[in-house]
């Protein structure tokens, strides 16, 4: 009835009061069989309030009434549609917070969007995001386009924090480092967020890039993750201000700014070839300037690492034009470890991604992630700046299956394949091969063999140590001090059943109070560091009993290998 009423043109003004009071006001539960009472007045309050919010218009009270009444949903209905305008933003925020779709339903009128801009400031970096994703929910038909000063205004939201720490040198370094990472990893930080709008609106970088107050960010971010496909010569040239990270040049740690300095440019030189050709004297001099000032090619505690050499080289082939620079990186990379390669390990026939010619040394070298050293030279050869009695003086420490992936790779230049190819055959091949039970079956010293496999865990990847503990645990030549050397995770879940049975019996023992720490040791998961030796001395340990099963002594101390 009430429902009838609210549609009726000729419903008197005096009967609007006892209308909306009865549609607003809920169904007591004592009078309410199962909430259908309640339900039904919901219904008629959703189907009526088109027909009496604009009947309220002169009596705020009322419409109060019927605001407070409406759920979240039909305020953002009747604001998408005009019946809820700014003018009842202080009725709606009595009783609720702003939300996103709230925002989002009063700009989707021109005359509202910077009223709706202002509520911004409410809201947290993820619902910042929401207020555009919200957009295809309630937009009008008329208004199809999310408006432009609504991206600017939750942009410049967005930028706020990082344009502050990109303005301050003591945080410029660590506002760098926040732009080059928002690339979507962590969803709930500004700089990932601030990415995914631009990312999703790319006809406003030009005014973006070019804005006074955050478009320095905004061409910080443009250069770390739009490809360059999508920045036209017109905005490439705009973003040149942020191309050299110039925020880093008074960053109190002068070591950390200029290797960051040093990989940002080098980054974005890869990212955006152009700029090479922009203004290639200026990075090169930016280049010059962060090898010196970070002593980056000296090798310390902060550099000394192989990833950290290899990534510096590459960086200043990228970047670099000093010859004594680069001649001075080329000789660093003949310091780094040599690699070394296993074969022979246990695989599936060959298909279509693995044949019988990739065990050849220098597809194998790249199959098992060791051909690092071997491509920083190809890329520092690259460098027309690179004095090339550098790079052929490097090629003759290299090993001989790098100087073959060198001398077959495409990207090496002609000069530097001849000078590899060049080079006199060696017979020293740098190759672990992994033999079979029947061909350690005629070894002279078969425990030994597998020693020296497992002594290889720091020099290959972990893929290959893998397969490696694989083979060694299901060989028969396999000793007690192998098995100690194992991870906990290869023994317990590789390991047949038998044998692992073996083993743990041979460690509890009758000892309760052993097999208790072993169930608490195996109710987390194994980790990759823990040798099955650790897991069985912190078991044995558990005991202070100064009484010791002897088959767990045997196994506890690792016997010296022949």
């Amino acid at each position: 009835m009430w429902q009838e009423l609210a549609q009726r043109d000729d419903l008197p003004m005096a009967a609007l009061p006892t209308v909306i009071q009865a549609l607003a006001r809920p169904v007591p539960a004592r009078n309410d069989v199962a909430g259908r009472g309640e339900r039904q007045r919901l219904e008629a309050l959703a189907t009526s309030l088109p027909y009496l919010m604009p009947r309220t218009m002169p009596t705020p009270g009322l419409r109060a009434r019927l605001i407070d009444a409406s759920s979240a949903d039909q305020i953002v209905t009747m604001a998408a549609t005009g019946t809820v305008t700014i003018n009842d933003l202080a009725t709606i925020t009595a009783r609720r917070r702003i939300w996103p779709a709230l925002i989002t339903a009063l700009a989707a009128h021109p005359q509202q969007v910077d009223p709706a801009a202002n509520l911004l400031d409410h809201l947290g970096p993820e619902d910042l995001e929401n207020v555009l994703a919200c957009w295809s929910d309630v937009h009008l038909p008329t208004n199809p386009d999310i408006p432009g000063p609504l991206v600017e205004a939750i942009c410049h939201r967005l930028t706020a924090p990082l344009a502050a720490d990109l303005t301050t040198p003591q945080t410029a370094l660590d506002g760098i480092r926040r732009v080059a990472n928002g690339n979507g990893d962590r969803p709930a930080d500004c700089e990932d967020i601030l990415w995914r709008i631009l990312d999703a609106h790319p006809h406003q970088w030009p005014s973006l890039a070019a804005d006074p107050c955050f478009g320095q960010v905004v061409r910080h971010m443009l250069l770390e993750h739009a490809p360059t496909q999508r920045l036209d010569d017109a905005l490439l040239s705009a973003c040149l201000p942020a191309a050299t990270c110039p925020e880093l040049s008074n960053a109190p740690h002068h070591i950390a700014a200029a290797r960051e300095r040093l990989r940002r440019i080098a980054h974005r030189a890869r990212q955006h070839p152009r700029l090479l050709t922009l203004i290639p004297d200026t990075l090169h001099t930016v280049a010059t300037d962060s090898v010196t000032q970070g002593r980056l090619l000296r090798l310390t505690s902060h550099t000394g690492s192989v990833p950290g050499i290899l990534r510096i080289v590459e960086d200043l082939a990228t970047v670099g034009a000093d010859p004594q620079q680069l001649a001075l990186a080329t000789q660093l990379l003949t310091r780094l470890p040599r690699p070394l390669l296993v074969t022979g390990l246990p695989r599936l026939p060959p298909t279509a991604w693995h044949t019988p010619h990739d065990d050849e040394p220098h597809r194998l070298l790249e199959r098992q992630h060791q051909h690092c050293r071997a491509l920083a030279i190809v890329r520092i050869a690259s460098n027309p700046s690179t004095p090339s009695s550098a790079v052929t003086t490097a090629l003759a420490t290299l090993h001989p299956a790098e100087i073959a992936w060198i001398r077959l790779h495409p990207d090496t230049p002609l000069w530097c394949a001849r000078a590899a190819a060049a080079l006199p055959a060696t017979q020293e091949l740098g190759i672990v091969r992994i033999l079979t039970d029947a061909e350690l079956d005629d070894h002279p010293h078969p425990t030994s063999t597998l020693q020296s496999w497992l002594d290889v865990r720091l020099c290959v990847d972990t893929w290959v140590y893998d397969d490696i503990c694989s083979t060694v645990l299901r060989s028969r030549h396999r000793a007690t001090a192998h098995l100690r050397q194992l991870t906990a995770r290869h023994v317990l879940t590789q390991g047949s059943p038998p044998l692992t049975a073996q083993l743990v019996l041979s460690v509890c023992g009758s000892d309760p109070s052993r097999w208790s720490a072993l169930l608490n040791a195996l109710e987390s998961p194994l980790d990759d560091e823990t040798t099955f030796g650790q897991l069985t001395d912190q078991i044995v340990h558990t005991d202070s009993a100064p009484e010791t099963n002897r088959d767990t002594s045997r196994l506890a101390a690792p016997r010296s290998s022949p």
